[in-house]
């Protein structure tokens, strides 16, 4: 039986939000929520930069099986509001390793893969 695990995200975004964007060293998978919302405020201090805003929030997913991954599908509005949601995808539907996604399987967990994103409202 697989527990839930938590996924920790960070996006930074300019202070007029017009450029937002997040990288493999901004996502980080913890063992459970507790573990993932005490790491937010020390994850949110390591990547704040000047007139940069940092968005961080944690969701949790189930991990699937091995050829399942997780993209992470994430939005700032032009209000500053940090919208984040998972969608499981299926790893033999495609062969390419596309942007926001992250493998689940038990070995990987340790190793987040979150590409340079950008989406807007």
């Amino acid at each position: 039986m697989n527990s839930l695990v938590s996924i920790l995200l960070l996006v930074s975004c300019t202070d007029d939000f017009n450029s937002c964007y997040s990288n493999n060293t901004m996502a980080k998978i913890y063992p459970t929520a507790q573990t993932c919302e005490q790491a937010m405020v020390p994850s949110t201090k390591k990547f704040a930069f000047s007139g940069q805003q940092i968005f961080a929030q944690c969701i949790n997913v189930h991990p699937q099986l091995p050829q399942q991954e997780i993209k992470l599908i994430w939005s700032v509005t032009n209000h500053g509001h940090f919208l984040l949601k998972s969608q499981n995808i299926n790893k033999t539907m495609s062969t390419i390793h596309k942007e926001g996604i992250l493998p689940t399987s038990r070995p990987l967990l340790h190793s987040s893969s979150t590409n340079l994103l950008h989406k807007k409202l």
